[in-house]
């Protein structure tokens, strides 16, 4: 179980004759940066329980790489352990060194397997680094899978430093070749101005092969690129960075006219990495080398040794915008006067109540066009009944109310119209002028 608490330790590099360069350092610092969880542990051919695990070594499981420092919490203890590392990428595999806690080297091998961060070393032990990621009953080696996490709790900058190995080669731009050879055809304005085109805009990134390792696409969202997006100009590259959401930027330059067509990346450090490139349907695949001192690439391939990285990609098509819904047609002003008329007949029907000098009328307009009053009289005439009630129908048409009757307790009012013009209505009023002007206002009742 000493081997499990390794996990949490620093990597060293080894001095070898093979040295990664600056951009190759600082990408797998990227790589390795931020919260991981431990899925697995093989201790000498022992499977290590995740429950173990989290009760006795390793809190929640979960490690934190950032600037070259690796922290666990203990979860017995509550104590919190920070161990610093330095990384050698250049090496098949990668190799590291683990430095426990006695400072005694450890030394390893790791890989990016899909989402997965693979480790594999010795227990101090035996000084041999390991050559695969086995660990068989006897072996003196633990082999760590650990799974990138889903949060941004460790959110790290990844400004790790890049020298891990002295003498780093970097490239000024102004010494950087051409990319076609002496007399080699080239590209007119009209292929570069199409395959600038075809380039530019919004890609997904499906996958990417690293030197024989496939990247999984948690991995790659998480680590490389938010969302797994990636955006070309017509002259530059970026991606936004996940764990600091930064931009990152690299400059680019095509010829279209060579078979395959090629393309050179321009890092951040002046470097330049040789590539090629092609389009198959919407998708774009793209070959470059790790280093500028590589050949550039003759086919769409990055197996293990290669000193390549194979980039598939998928453009992204803009959304749709949101269709506006078509304007409803405008009605006519024939149709405006009749809506008119339509609704203030509707608001005319109900009980309505009016006063005068002669005493109050009470009349109840129906939806059917039948009307029913209601006259009481406060000064009536001599042998006048004190109430007169009649009904019959009611009509509304060019903002005059027109009501005839058909039946009456008085037969003096037998087929008697009355017609007023309608001068404003609302819900609670309505003003009515009569044939000789004058006004008469209506209270609704219901």
């Amino acid at each position: 179980m000493m081997g499990l608490l390794l996990t949490l330790l620093g990597i060293v590099l080894i001095q070898d004759d093979v040295k990664p360069t600056a951009t190759e350092l600082r990408r797998a610092h990227q790589m390795l940066a931020g919260p991981w969880t431990v899925a697995s542990a093989t201790d000498d051919g022992d499977m290590v329980g995740a429950d173990i695990l989290r009760r006795k070594m390793v809190k929640d499981g979960r490690v934190v790489i950032k600037n070259r420092t690796i922290t666990h919490v203990n979860p017995e203890t509550g104590e919190t352990l920070v161990n610093a590392f330095t990384i050698n990428p250049a090496k098949l595999p990668r190799e590291i060194n683990l430095i426990s806690i006695d400072d005694r080297t450890l030394p390893g091998i790791f890989k990016f397997e899909g989402d997965e961060l693979v480790i594999c070393f010795t227990d101090g032990q035996r000084p041999e680094r390991p050559t695969d990621f086995e660990s068989k009953p006897g072996s003196s080696r633990v082999v760590l899978r650990l799974k990138t996490a889903a949060d941004k709790k460790a959110t790290v900058q990844p400004d790790a430093e890049v020298d891990d190995v002295v003498e780093t080669k970097e490239a000024p731009a102004s010494t950087v070749s051409p990319l076609r050879s002496a007399g080699a055809p080239k590209a007119t304005e009209a292929e570069l101005r199409r395959d600038r085109d075809l380039l530019g805009g919004l890609w997904r990134i499906l996958s990417i092969q690293d030197d024989g390792e496939t990247l999984g696409t948690e991995l790659i969202r998480q680590k490389i690129a938010e969302n797994g997006l990636l955006r070309v100009g017509s002259r530059g590259v970026s991606v936004v960075s996940p764990t600091d959401e930064q931009k990152r930027l690299w400059a680019y330059r095509i010829d279209p006219a060579t078979s395959p067509k090629e393309i050179d990346l321009i890092t951040q450090f002046d470097t330049i990495l040789k590539g090629i490139y092609t389009f198959e349907g919407d998708q774009l695949v793209v070959c470059t080398t790790k280093s500028e001192d590589e050949p550039r690439p003759t086919v769409f391939e990055a197996p293990s040794g290669s000193r390549r990285v194979l980039y598939t990609l998928k453009t992204v098509k803009p959304e749709p915008a949101a269709a506006r819904p078509a304007a409803p047609p405008q009605p006519t002003p024939e149709e405006q006067a009749r809506l008119r008329e339509q609704k203030i007949r509707d608001m005319i029907v109900g009980s309505w109540s009016m006063t005068d000098s002669r005493g109050s009328l009470v009349t109840v307009f129906r939806a059917d066009g039948t009307f029913t009053s209601t006259r009481t009289l406060t000064r009536k005439r001599l042998f006048e009944p004190a109430t007169k009630s009649f009904n019959g129908a009611w009509t509304f048409g060019q903002s005059r109310l027109t009501a005839r009757v058909s039946g009456t307790t008085d037969p003096n009012l037998l087929g008697y119209s009355y017609s007023g013009r309608v001068q404003s209505i609302g819900e609670d009023t309505m003003v009515a002028s009569d044939l000789t002007g004058g006004l008469r206002t209506f209270r609704k009742l219901r």
